[in-house]
């Protein structure tokens, strides 16, 4: 425990503590050079904070200026605020743009976290204790089974178990020699840069104006704040007969390395989903940041005054006390907003090259509308080509419809003619469908001959009728006409003629009597009724 005593500025006392760490360097020491490579790729450059030392006094001095209002520290003409973009850089981890670490899950899932540490179900539920309110697995543990990794030469896994010690005891102290579950989630998780930058003003702004232990990843914070102070001139020079408070009061704006982050940092993210500024989600509760305060730190232009929306305090809360607003923040993230303001110049450039670099930069712009404008032209006319391309395939494809639909056609007609002289050929194969065209054909036929038969049968029941009438007529010149007067008169001349059409001989209908029958509503033909004589039934 380091405790530095107050100054005359300081209204408080802050402590920095941390764990003893010899456990965890030896380890360290393992890692050889060329292992080391594969160990930063993997884990980021997590063994620079494990050995750095860190001063409590310059920690002491950065805290005074802190301004809980605005998230920042505010110093003489200058603010300071630690970024995103920063932690990212310093411990050479990207940031994963998905929802980070929200809280530890409620059940424990030993198969997942044996996975990441390359130990058995059994090893990791055996040794998972509970200390002090959290739960987790106890350093002693680790570091043995590290040992006995690296005995083995097996480096992966002793990398994996290496780095969620570092996780639990210098990136997110919890309890002493004891990695908790939280830090173990968000070793799994691989996402830990929004985890750590808001334990860092979590555990700043609860404890600013109370004093007591800062509790978050110090050697982090301590790195991030060297980093922008000069490294030559009057403040180094004075730190033998200075303090820190005179030494950090002495500084303006123009000593203060901007341009340490210009060339690595190509975008900053700004907002989050409904929330104008940067909510973050640490193991311990919830605070906002104001990334428009600390863009001149990454090398981007700061556009006037600051609106009050993006400078106001958004979220601070404990997560265990606001489950719900914790689930909206959880979503926020999910739609982060990234800004790129415009680069601005070091201090140190000469105001000539300045405006050569102004004009250079407009002459570019204007080169860049040009070749965007000629690039929207030429899709424009690719865009118009496609459209008469595929206007043309549609005409070339429907006449080929309208050929293919003709030669259907006649395709059709032809199979159905040659189909109907297939059935008008003879069948010489006794097949099944040739039975049944046979048998179609007889069918028709004996309709045809049924037809016949019934006109046949009418004609003879009309001949019947014609002559049932000859006889009925018969009868009945017989019964008006008597025997004595069938004979001619004397002297009179009879024609053959008249004879025949007045006298029945030997009992014949003669004569005109037979154009009165009718035979089938039919009557008699005329070579029928001038016959000489007719035999009456």
């Amino acid at each position: 425990m380091a405790t530095v005593p107050e100054l005359k500025r300081k209204t408080c006392t802050y402590s920095f503590h941390r764990e003893p760490l010899t456990s965890l360097i030896e380890l360290s020491n393992l890692v050889t050079s060329g292992n080391q490579k594969v160990f930063v790729d993997h884990y980021g450059d997590i063994l620079t904070l494990l050995k750095m030392v860190v001063d409590p006094v310059p920690l002491q001095t950065l805290l005074q200026f802190y301004d809980p209002e605005l998230r920042c520290f505010t110093f003489q003409d200058y603010q300071l605020a630690p970024t995103l973009e920063e932690y990212s850089i310093l411990m050479n981890v990207p940031i994963r743009y998905q929802v980070p670490f929200l809280d530890v899950p409620k059940e424990v899932d030993f198969r997942v976290v044996a996975k990441a540490l390359y130990l058995s179900i059994k090893e990791v539920s055996d040794n998972w204790k509970s200390s002090g309110g959290v739960v987790g697995l106890p350093l002693k543990y680790l570091v043995r089974m590290a040992k006995e990794e690296a005995k083995k030469g097996n480096w992966e896994a002793f990398n994996a178990q290496l780095a969620i010690m570092i996780y639990g005891i210098v990136l997110f102290p919890s309890m002493p020699n004891f990695v908790d579950f939280a830090a173990i989630t968000i070793f799994i998780g691989g996402n830990p840069v929004p985890t750590l930058l808001a334990d860092t003003y979590y555990a700043i702004h609860n404890m600013h104006g109370k004093g007591g232990a800062i509790r978050c990843c110090l050697p982090l914070l301590l790195r991030w704040f060297l980093s922008l102070l000069p490294t030559s001139g009057p403040f180094v020079d004075a730190q033998n007969t200075h303090n820190w408070t005179q030494r950090i009061m002495s500084l303006t704006s123009y000593d203060i390395k901007w341009q340490a982050y210009r060339v690595n940092v190509r975008s900053v993210i700004m907002s989050c989903g409904e929330f104008h500024n940067v909510p973050l989600i640490g193991t311990k509760g919830c605070i906002n940041y104001n990334p428009v305060l600390s863009l001149r730190q990454l090398g981007f232009v700061m556009n006037g005054r600051s609106l009050d929306a993006e400078i106001a305090e958004s979220v601070c809360f404990e997560k265990r006390s606001d489950p719900a607003r914790l689930e909206r923040v959880g979503r926020a993230w999910m739609e982060s907003l990234q800004e790129q303001p415009p680069l601005i110049l070091s201090e140190s450039v000469p105001a000539e090259h300045y405006k050569q670099a102004l004009m250079e930069n407009r002459r570019l712009k204007e080169k860049e509308q040009d070749i965007q404008m000629e690039l929207y032209k030429a899709k424009a006319d690719k865009l118009n080509l496609a459209h008469q391309l595929k206007g043309m395939q549609g005409e070339d494809a429907s006449r080929l419809k309208s050929k293919k639909r003709s030669y259907t056609e006649i395709e059709t007609l032809l199979n159905e003619e040659h189909r109907r002289i297939a059935d008008q050929r003879p069948h010489r194969y006794a097949t099944r469908l040739n039975q049944q065209r046979n048998m179609d054909q007889v069918q028709t036929e004996l309709a045809e001959m049924r037809a016949n038969m019934a006109q046949f049968m009418t004609m003879m029941q009309g001949v019947v009728q014609g002559q049932e009438e000859l006889g009925a007529l018969a009868q009945r010149q017989e019964a008006v006409i008597p025997p004595a007067s069938r004979a001619s008169p004397v002297g009179v001349p009879v024609s053959d003629n008249a004879a025949a059409a007045a006298i029945p001989v030997n009992d014949y209908a003669v004569g005109d009597e037979l154009r009165g029958i009718r035979i089938n509503g039919q009557p008699l033909a005329a070579e029928t009724v001038n016959v000489i004589a007719t035999r009456a039934p």
